[in-house]
């Protein structure tokens, strides 16, 4: 008698099977460690929408920054010298930096502090600054002990 031959067909999909549900797996892992070890990449997307929503009023401004955040990047003009009574005027100095219709701003964030209680001597300090990256800001700190409000201004030839 002689022996039966395996059919090696089923074998080779489950080996086929396996292979792509590891691959998947570790697609998942990999996307998974991403988020959580890049905290950074996480926050800077939620707080990053919000600052790009912005205000248009009625003289084609757009005013209105994040409240506790303190965005970094270079100084274009320094707070301690540079004063204003609200983030509004903070944020219209940082947009009159821009030079022309297309183009990216020489300032294109604005950090205010606009709380006397909790700013004391920096109360009313307008710091602009100029991101290496607008669509990923440098962010100092955020929330509940930051003093700043801070915003972005997008130039026109600047899409998000």
């Amino acid at each position: 008698m002689g022996r039966r031959q395996n059919d090696s067909e089923p074998s080779r999909f489950i080996s086929l099977s396996f292979l792509l549900v590891g691959l998947i797996s570790c697609a998942l892992v990999y996307t998974v460690l991403s988020v959580v070890l890049n905290p950074n990449l996480s926050s800077k997307g939620s707080n990053f929408e919000s600052l790009a929503l912005t205000e248009e009023s009625s003289d084609g401004g757009c005013c209105r920054g994040i409240e506790k955040l303190e965005l970094w990047g270079a100084a274009v003009k320094w707070g301690s010298d540079f004063k204003f009574n609200s983030s509004k005027e903070c944020c219209q100095a940082c947009k009159a930096m821009c030079t022309g219709i297309d183009g990216p701003c020489l300032c294109d964030t604005w950090v205010f502090c606009g709380n006397k209680k909790a700013c004391g001597s920096k109360f009313g300090e307008c710091w602009l600054k100029k991101q290496k990256d607008i669509f990923a800001p440098d962010r100092q700190e955020a929330g509940d002990p930051v003093i700043w409000t801070s915003g972005i201004i997008f130039g026109k030839g600047e899409v998000f």
